[in-house]
């Protein structure tokens, strides 16, 4: 009873607390903000249109075109000449502070304040209209409700540095046009790897070591090197090997933009290394599968008359796969978030692209923006490996051990066998 009572406060606290939150979210002022024009970033033409959001707990704001707070590069100003900003009260007395225009030396122009010059110590109102260097820079109060939560974020620093609406926003479209290049990638590599890897776990399992030797040395090289180092490998040294100069040769058109940008050279040096490590690993995951299953299953599909390739094609793989399901999704999922590592050879992934955006911004949100897009597969994906476990260890009554198909550091996942 008592528990009850305390479950049903909790629960009334909660939606207190979430109704005083909307209320204060949809009525709240967000910071005074700044609106002019900018030249538009490297590789465009034209004006764009800028926002500076003031922070609260800032007194002073500089206009200039460089070394300020707000640049306008087109300007016409003095060298090293600024408009200052503070944040001062108005009058004796006065409740609230508003912001003033105590530096205007901005020589061979007059700044304008509403289209007159600047004389003293004005105050500014909102929708004030400074013009500087023959730039207008609009000075407008908050805005309210959620826009003016989005300002209150914007306003600080951390926030602004590594999730800034503004960034994310103007690195969405260029991130989205670079997620189907990660997931072309992955989708095509993890295609080959299946056959590539159920053909090196037979041949480890082969009696001849002349199949059992070269299995097992390429599994040790793939899985005891890093991925990174397989990738430059690939990308800067199989370029230099003749079959690949005859191979260009022959089809010239290799070097054309493929589908979302990158060229069919690149698309196909990814397509090698991924399915060539992610081969080595789906190897071991199908060994351990197939040595899970009892032997007596073989011997019954013999006894029945079937020859060996019989048995494992109707028998043994089919109970193979519906244990190894969930592994074989995991692999997908590091697969998936191998492709991040192609950024480094100039494969524009969504890696590469938030890069892009976060070296004109200097600002890192756009990272936590291709996070997001990485997430969108990973998760669900994730959620689903889940469901498939518990449900294979209700199957097998809760009786499952686990083989490890990758080291315990570089993101792990299990066969059940």
């Amino acid at each position: 009873m008592r528990r009850s009572l305390l479950h049903n406060v909790l629960r009334i606290a909660y939606i207190v607390a979430a109704i005083a939150a909307v209320v204060a979210l949809l009525t709240m002022r967000g910071p005074e903000r700044l609106l002019y024009e900018r030249p538009a970033e490297r590789g465009k033409t034209g004006m764009v249109r800028d926002v500076y959001v003031i922070s609260p707990a800032s007194d002073s704001v500089t206009i200039g075109k460089q070394n300020a707070n707000v640049v306008l590069p087109h300007a016409q100003l003095a060298p090293g000449s600024t408009v200052r900003l503070t944040r001062g009260r108005v009058g004796p007395g006065a409740g609230g502070r508003s912001w003033l225009v105590v530096s205007a030396d901005t020589s061979p122009t007059p700044v304008l304040l509403n289209g007159a010059p600047v004389s003293g110590s004005p105050t500014l109102a909102d929708g004030d209209v400074l013009g500087i260097g023959g730039v207008d820079v609009t000075f407008t109060m908050g805005r309210r409700g959620v826009l003016g939560a989005l300002d209150w974020w914007e306003s600080g620093k951390v926030s602004h540095l590594f999730a800034s609406p503004k960034v994310i926003a103007q690195a969405f479209p260029v991130v989205l046009r670079a997620f189907p290049v990660s997931l072309l990638c992955v989708l095509i590599a993890y295609a080959l790897a299946i056959p590539g890897g159920l053909a090196l776990a037979f041949m480890k399992m082969a009696r001849s070591r002349w199949f059992r030797f070269p299995a097992t040395a390429y599994v040790d090289f793939i899985r005891g090197t890093p991925l990174f180092l397989q990738i430059l490998i690939v990308f800067f040294g199989l370029p230099l090997l003749p079959p690949w100069k005859a191979l260009i040769e022959a089809f010239p058109a290799m070097n054309n933009p493929g589908p979302f940008g990158p060229t069919y050279s690149l698309y196909l040096r990814a397509f090698v290394v991924l399915s060539f490590n992610s081969a080595a690993y789906m190897a071991e995951i199908f060994r351990a599968g197939i040595q899970s299953i009892h032997k007596g299953q073989m011997e019954a599909a013999r006894s029945l008359g079937m020859t060996t390739a019989q048995a494992m094609t109707f028998v043994i793989i089919p109970q193979t796969v519906r244990r190894i399901l969930p592994t074989m999704m995991s692999e997908f999922i590091l697969l998936f978030k191998d492709t991040s590592l192609f950024a480094a050879v100039g494969m524009g992934e969504m890696v590469m692209k938030a890069r892009e955006v976060a070296s004109s911004s200097y600002n890192v949100s756009p990272y936590l923006l291709a996070a997001a897009f990485y997430l969108v597969i990973t998760i669900p994906l994730g959620r689903l490996v889940q469901h498939l476990e518990n449900r294979l260890a209700r199957s097998e009554g809760g009786a499952i051990s686990v083989s490890e198909a990758r080291p315990p550091v570089d993101s792990e996942h299990a066969v059940a066998v």
